[in-house]
């Protein structure tokens, strides 16, 4: 059995990624193994190629048609991102450089899936965006919450930054694993077993450290090393277990030969290899005991590699590669794996590199003039090697740059800061970072510098600009890009394709506008049609802020549309999904139209789906959801589901010729008219909250039966109707005025005859009198002019306040103010006057007041009390 080295390593860190290169480099494994899928291993070749540029992520998805996770049979999914200072893309490059094998060892995501209790791990429903490497078991704990209080530092990234980014750089790769492996370990024994097991992490660590005995057990031959690189939680899980059935395991690389191995204390060097005692064998077999039910193998061979007997079928996996951003990978904005501050800790890896560059290049001066006699000297000097380059302080350099970033921008933008308050920050950095016993000022340093040299006064909304800015520093706006050999789906590449044909700025995560003229350019015709299918596809990549709006039914009269766009990683990850669809955005986009017309619609889904095929411009799809709408509209019996289609046939008839569109609606309009009508007196009793909907209706169906031609016969049925429904003793109130307007309004009742009704309502029973106020609103909405004929409504108006009490008109008053909504400003002016008049006022007497109430009375006398006693 070939010696195991394990790695432990939190997902994304400069340090931890520096120190992965330096160990692979000393050790020269044969075999480099990464913890993540093993599903996606094909992927390795197009992640390490000089073409592809980070942050970028594995997109994984899973379609539970078995039922197996649940019996919704849903689909999953979760992105595993990589950035330049990811050590487990670290160890990947590394071993392109150097020749050595690579492999991913974990379970499968449909596996993990699996293997977690619901709502536990990746099954997690809270989180909007799953990450396959997640951190919190390793940051959110009882122990960490003492150790942060212990050192005075504010959270678990500030921890990890003073004792492993800024001091830990400088330390001996062998010292810096070391300390990381104590830490996982302890946070590991503050973590309850049944924790482990919901969160399928026990199923993984078993499947983990069976591959990893299968690539030792190839390496033997050999007589090579494996080295495993392995989220810290798991390597002390993954250490037992390999433990008790090999015997050179190591938990890390100490200094010169040394391996460290994990004793009942804590860590200690050894001279040579781990070896299991007896002791250390029992609790071994004890916690494979406990583990071995996770893991299942039916003894056949894949590859030569043992495969589990009961894993999710591939075919209803999916693994891509796919664009990330810094934006999406910094914690700060939800990736509960990664470090804050992407921007912040990319340049300083980039430091590091350059830095490491420079004394590996030095370095090999050196050697190259050296005298062979004095090998053993330059060996020593060799193994200090890893601090030399740390006399650069990397973190500085960028916390400097930024403070001057910063600075630059928020004098151009807010027109203040000066030259002198970035040196205050630069000091304030640095004496901050000695205070608090860190080697070189570091990312909290920076933020309480800015915030303390840069904010003037009071820090709030209003002088928070600095504090704002330098955050986008921190965070970058880097987005990642493939080669040319990435395996993604032809989708991608048409979304592309588009992109560049339009001018769209998909190379930054900041929002971009478009403004169309779709009716006189074509070309913007097509950008809007493009952005449209992009909305259909539920890909959040644009979304229209001002033109016409069929959905809605709105803004009509506009000629151009506005759209605002931005990439971000959910357009790549909703195309994959809907790459299933077709190979281009159009296909998609009618398969799913096609999907779509399959599943139980009303008469208003089916619409409203047309009205997105008329803007996304999918002409072979019309005729067919045209054909679909009306059979709908002849087997609906929902009034309000036939009144919204037939606005959205209206809407689409109107600008049909802007959009050329040559499809029939005035046949559709006519079946929903006729249709409607039919269900009218079905809509005498509606209840209140239906009241505006109905209006609506009544008054669609007035606009509709005025039109010219073929209407004429069911405008007098219309009419007749209605007549019948104003006979009903049950009638709604606010549908009988709306009705007793619109009959006003086509000159089928006088306005005395309106009266009447009214002043039925006002001397009728309490009940009738609180009906009032609907039945005005009703009115207003279809005919307010009534109120300005004599001054008949405008004294039944009156009449019908001085009726009611204080509290009743207080209970009646949300349906009054509906009721005057449907008035203009100078409208009401003019009613306030006549009102006035009946009471001998005028405007000037109703704002100068001359008695006073008793409450502002009470209420200036408490004011005055309480000002005596201040200034006593």
């Amino acid at each position: 059995m070939a010696e195991i080295v394990l790695l432990p390593v939190r997902h994304h860190s400069p340090a931890c990624a520096y120190h992965v290169e330096r160990v692979i480099e000393e050790l020269r494994p044969c075999v480099i193994l990464v913890e993540g899928p093993d599903n996606a291993d094909a992927l390795i070749p197009v992640m390490v190629h000089e073409d592809t540029k980070a942050p970028f992520a594995i997109y994984y998805s899973y379609h539970d048609q078995s039922g197996r996770i649940s019996p919704e049979k849903e689909r999953y999914k979760c992105y595993y991102p990589f950035l330049d200072y990811s050590p487990e893309l670290a160890a990947f490059r590394t071993g392109k450089r150097l020749g050595i094998e690579t492999a991913f060892i974990d379970l499968s995501y449909g596996d993990i899936l699996a293997a977690s209790r619901e709502g536990k791990g990746l099954l997690k429903k809270e989180e909007e965006k799953q990450n396959y490497n997640d951190d919190y078991l390793l940051s959110r704990n009882e122990y960490l919450r003492q150790l942060c209080e212990k050192t005075g530092l504010r959270s678990f990234d500030e921890f990890w930054e003073k004792y492993f980014e800024l001091n830990g750089i400088a330390e001996e790769s062998g010292k810096w694993f070391g300390n990381l492996l104590t830490y996982c370990a302890l946070a590991r024994e503050n973590t309850p077993e049944e924790s482990m097991e919901e969160d399928g992490c026990l199923a993984r660590e078993a499947y983990m450290a069976e591959r990893i005995r299968e690539h030792a057990r190839k390496a033997a031959a050999t007589g090579g090393t494996v080295v495993a690189v392995t989220g810290g939680f798991h390597t002390p899980g993954l250490k037992k277990l390999l433990c008790g059935r090999t015997e050179n395991v190591t938990a890390l690389p100490g200094p010169a030969t040394g391996q460290m191995a994990e004793s009942e204390d804590g860590l200690e060097d050894v001279g040579g290899t781990a070896k299991a005692t007896s002791e250390r064998e029992s609790a071994v077999a004890a916690a494979e005991d406990k583990t071995k039910k996770h893991i299942k193998t039916d003894g056949k061979k894949n590859n030569g590699q043992k495969v589990m007997a009961d894993k999710v079928p591939e075919k209803d996996q999916g693994v891509y590669m796919m664009p990330y951003s810094m934006e999406a990978a910094d914690a700060l904005n939800g990736y509960a794996s990664g470090m804050p501050f992407t921007g912040f800790y990319q340049k300083a890896w980039e430091r590091l590199q350059e830095s490491d560059a420079t004394d590996k290049g030095n370095a090999a001066g050196k050697g190259d003039a050296a005298d062979k006699g004095n090998a053993a000297g330059k060996g020593d000097a060799a193994d200090k090697g890893n601090a030399a380059h740390k006399e650069t302080a990397p973190y500085e350099s960028v916390v400097l740059d930024m403070i001057v970033a910063s600075g630059k921008e928020t004098r151009r933008k807010e027109g203040y800061l000066s030259t002198y308050d970035e040196i205050c920050a630069c000091a304030m950095a640095r004496g901050l970072a000695e205070l608090r016993g860190k080697r070189e000022p570091g990312a909290y340093e920076l933020l309480d510098a800015v915030l303390s040299s840069f904010v003037k006064g009071e820090y709030n909304l209003a002088s928070d600009a600095p504090v704002r800015i330098l955050r986008k520093h921190m965070t970058g706006d880097r987005v990642g890009s493939l080669c040319k050999s990435a395996n993604v789906p032809p989708i991608i590449h048409d979304f592309e394709t588009a992109c560049k044909r339009f001018g769209l700025k998909t190379g930054s995560t900041l929002e971009a506008e478009a403004t169309l003229s779709i009716f006189s350019n074509p070309k913007h015709r097509e950008q809007s049609m493009f952005f449209n299918r992009m909305v259909y596809l539920g890909t959040a990549f644009a979304r229209k802020v001002k033109g016409p709006n069929l959905q809605l039914k709105k803004d009509r009269n506009l000629m151009r549309e506005i759209w605002k766009y931005k990439w971000n990683t959910q357009v790549t990850s909703s195309l994959i999904e809907v790459s299933v669809y077709g190979a281009t955005i159009e296909e998609a986009a009618v398969s799913l139209v096609k999907e779509e017309l399959k599943k139980e619609l009303g008469a208003k889904e089916s619409a409203i789906l047309l009205t997105k095929v008329f803007e996304m411009g999918l002409r072979d799809q019309m005729q067919p959801v045209f054909q679909r709408v009306h059979e709908l509209m002849l087997q609906d019996t929902d009034f309000y589901s036939i009144a919204e289609a037939v606005k959205s046939l209206l809407m689409m008839e109107e600008l049909s010729g802007l959009y050329e569109s040559k499809l029939e609606f005035g046949t559709l309009i006519h079946v929903g008219c006729r249709k409607l009508i039919a269900l009218l007196p079905s809509m005498t009793r509606i209840k209140d909250e239906d009241l505006a909907a109905c209006m609506n209706a009544l008054k669609l169906l007035y606009q509709v039966t005025g039109r010219d031609g073929e209407f004429g016969q069911e405008r007098e049925s219309y009419y007749e109707i209605l007549k019948k429904m104003t006979g009903d003793g049950e009638i709604h109130a606010g549908l009988n005025g709306c009705i007793h307007g619109i009959l006003y309004g086509s000159k089928r009742e006088e306005a005395a005859e309106v009266e009447m009704v009214c002043r039925g309502y006002l001397g009728g029973t309490r009940d009738q009198l609180f009906s009032t106020a609907q039945f005005f609103r009703g009115l207003f909405f279809t005919a307010r002019d009534l109120v300005f004929i004599g001054e008949q409504f405008i004294g039944m108006l009156d009449e019908f306040y001085g009726a009611v009490s204080e509290e009743e008109f207080m209970e009646l008053l949300p349906e009054l103010r509906m009721a005057f909504t449907y008035f203009t400003p100078r409208e009401i002016d003019k009613i306030a006057a006549a009102a006035a008049g009946l009471h001998g006022k005028g405007s000037r007497d109703i704002m100068e007041r001359q008695e006073i109430f008793p409450d502002w009375y009470s209420y200036g006398k408490a004011l005055d009390e309480y000002v005596k006693g201040r200034m006593s």
